[in-house]
Order: C-alpha cells, then sequence, then structure tokens
C-alpha cells in the first residue's frame, strides 16, 4: 500500500510540475513527443479566444469553429458531416501522437497524422515573430504565443474544410463569379472548367445581384436544377456490383495518398537508394509522412527534414527535392512515385482525371528517371 501511495505522489508532483510550465515550454516539450505535455495543453490549458465567451481550451475552440461551418451549404453534402468531418482532422492534426506497435515482429507507427509536425510549424513561428519583436515578459510572450497558435489552428481547420470539401465531393469545385464588382461563391461541376465557368454562369443565371439578400442560395439552387442530371455520382456514392458488394470494396478509400505512397516505399525499401534503404521501413515511413504533412501545413523545408532524418542534401534532393520543375530536370524518387500511385490506383486516377490534373501526371511519368533508382 504503501508503494502504492508514493508511486500515485509522484505521478501527482510530475502533473503539477507540467501545470507550471508556460506556454512556449510545453509546446517545445510536445514537439520531441512528450504525451503529459499533450495532456496538459489539451486538458487544462484554456488560451483560444472565440466571441462573447470565456476563455476556451482547443477542443471548444475548434468546436465553436465547427458550429459555424455547420450553417453552410454544400452540393450534395451534409454540411454537418462536412463541418463533423472537419472537426475530427483538425483535432487530430494537433492530438495524434503516433504510437509504437508491433506487426509481423517488425516495429510500426500507428496512422495518422503527427502532431509534432504542426506543433513544430507553431514553434517555428513563434521564434519568428520574437527575433522580429521579441516579448516585454512573460506575460507579452504568452499572448503572442498564444495568438500564433490560435491563428495556425484556425489556418489548418481552413485547410482541413478544403481536404474534406474535396473528399466529400471531388467532381464538384467552388468558384467565385465575378458580378458588378462584388464576387458571388457558387458551386459548380469540376467538367466545367475556366472560362467557361462564367460563361455558362451568365447564360443561365439571370440578373444576378450580389447585394440581393440570400442571392448566393437562389444562384446555387438553378445551378443544381440545371446541372444535376449532368453531374457524375461522386466516389463516395455507394457503387455495387452484381454480386451485390460494393464493386470497389477493396480499393482504399479512406487511405491517404500520404499513407498510400508511404507504404509502397516501405514494401519496396531494398530496392531505394542505399541512403533511403538505411533508415529502415519504420523510418522511411515517418520521413515520407513528415514530407506530406509538411507540405499541407505549407511549412516544408528540405534542408531541415534532411538534417532531422541523418540524410545529405544531394540524397534528399535526389528523393524528394521539390525544384525538378524545370524540363531539363529528372523527378525525384518520391514524386515520380508519387504519380505511378495516383496513375495505378483506379480511385485516386478517377479523382485525377475528374480534377483535371491527369495531363500533369501522364507528364510527370514521362520525364526522365533518377539514376540509381528502380521506382518501384
Amino acid at each position: 500500500m504503501m508503494v502504492k501511495t508514493n508511486m500515485r505522489s509522484a505521478a501527482n508532483a510530475n502533473i503539477l510540475q507540467y501545470r507550471k510550465l508556460s506556454l512556449i515550454s510545453l509546446i517545445r516539450k510536445i514537439t520531441k513527443g512528450d504525451r503529459l505535455a499533450l495532456n496538459e495543453f489539451h486538458n487544462h490549458r484554456t488560451i483560444f479566444r472565440y466571441p462573447h465567451m470565456k476563455p476556451l481550451l482547443f477542443a471548444e475552440y475548434v468546436d465553436e469553429l465547427r458550429k459555424g461551418l455547420a450553417k453552410r451549404e454544400w452540393p450534395y453534402t451534409n454540411s454537418f458531416d462536412v463541418a463533423n468531418n472537419v472537426y475530427s482532422l483538425t483535432v487530430d492534426k494537433f492530438s495524434n501522437l503516433p504510437s509504437i506497435v508491433k506487426k509481423n515482429d517488425q516495429k510500426m507507427k500507428h496512422t495518422g497524422p503527427d502532431c509534432r509536425f504542426y506543433f513544430r510549424a507553431v514553434m517555428r513561428k513563434i521564434e519568428q515573430r520574437f527575433q522580429k519583436e521579441k516579448p516585454s515578459g512573460h506575460i507579452k510572450e504568452e499572448t503572442m504565443g498564444a495568438k500564433i497558435l490560435q491563428g495556425m489552428v484556425r489556418r489548418h481547420f481552413i485547410l482541413s474544410r478544403f481536404e474534406v470539401e474535396r473528399t466529400a465531393n471531388p467532381f464538384w469545385s467552388r468558384y467565385f463569379w465575378n458580378v458588378k464588382g462584388s464576387t458571388i461563391p457558387v458551386w459548380l461541376p469540376v467538367y466545367i472548367k475556366g472560362r467557361e465557368r462564367g460563361k455558362w454562369l451568365e447564360k443561365n443565371i439571370d440578373d444576378p445581384d450580389p447585394s440581393r439578400e440570400l442571392e448566393r442560395k437562389r444562384i446555387q439552387g438553378i445551378i443544381k436544377k440545371k446541372l444535376v442530371s449532368e453531374t457524375i455520382v461522386p466516389l463516395k456514392e455507394e457503387r455495387i456490383s452484381s454480386q451485390g458488394e460494393p464493386a470497389f470494396q477493396t480499393e482504399p478509400f479512406e487511405q491517404s495518398l500520404a499513407e498510400a505512397v508511404a507504404n509502397e516505399k516501405a514494401e519496396n525499401i531494398n530496392k531505394q537508394r542505399s541512403a533511403i534503404r538505411a533508415l529502415g521501413r519504420e523510418r522511411l515511413i515517418e520521413l515520407i509522412h513528415r514530407i506530406f504533412e509538411e507540405i499541407g501545413c505549407e511549412e516544408h523545408n528540405d534542408v531541415t527534414v534532411a538534417r532531422d532524418f541523418g540524410l545529405s542534401k544531394a540524397t534528399f534532393s535526389r528523393f524528394a527535392g521539390r525544384r525538378w520543375r524545370d524540363v531539363k530536370k529528372t523527378v525525384p524518387d518520391l514524386w515520380l512515385n508519387t504519380a505511378h500511385v495516383l496513375a495505378t490506383s483506379p480511385v485516386f486516377r478517377e479523382v485525377v482525371e475528374e480534377t483535371g490534373v491527369w495531363d500533369q501526371i501522364k507528364a510527370t511519368l514521362e520525364k526522365p528517371k533518377t539514376e540509381g533508382e528502380d521506382h518501384a
């Protein structure tokens, strides 16, 4: 009994120690995978502000953003489902800390976002801001850090919304119609492209007026009525085969592109360059997820990622460098492999074709390969 009491006391003391940490110190610990710091942040730090409300926890703040989003409309999509999915994705980005599990006697990470990447991006923003404007004291430091963090969370909520919108219905996309010096945001099928969108609206929408109440809703109703018979059923709709089973049930509908590419690279690790093979399967998967997630954060830095994974600049450039779009340059291994996944997976291929980027993928596949790589 004395042993249990001592253990409980030690645990409580440890928790109290985290309670005393500044927000900046807490974020730094989270970037290193400290679960106690992550728990402290989510359960006790009411640093988020929302109009006419008391200070909120992270999940409470994101939930307020969710409520606002739920009031919007999407074509052929339940707005509450969209809002709930955006909420879940945003929360995962800042709370999911993958754990190591054993699979076939090999260590593998749970899939999903890694919150360390997002908190690192927050930390970089904070450090950059502090270099330009050094806080005058502890309170000012905490206030500035909280504002930067809230801005990043809101930004990723918007990015999550875009991601969910594409997944919810990849055959419709938003278009901002310029009318009388103002814009009216509407949704149109993706097969209507470029200038044809404005021409179609001018032909089919009578007397548009941005200042008129509920004008956007009226216009969207006309679009739905006129184009419903022409619109392709989105992938998320259930497709049934002659045997009564989903026709594409073997395809990874919910598997992200990053996960698909990472798994394929890991399965063929013996065909990769020696420096990449040396990382091992688990570390290679982590590297690819890191690259994709940081691109999603718009925080991707080749030099930093290469250093964190012990790769030389040259090796990383050949594997996943971004400066290759010059027609004379070869495609780095990872991007060629990504194009291959997009082209060969029926699910990804259909979305690529319907969203009008197939020509870019095809051009990438036709570029010369980098020497010394099988691109499996």
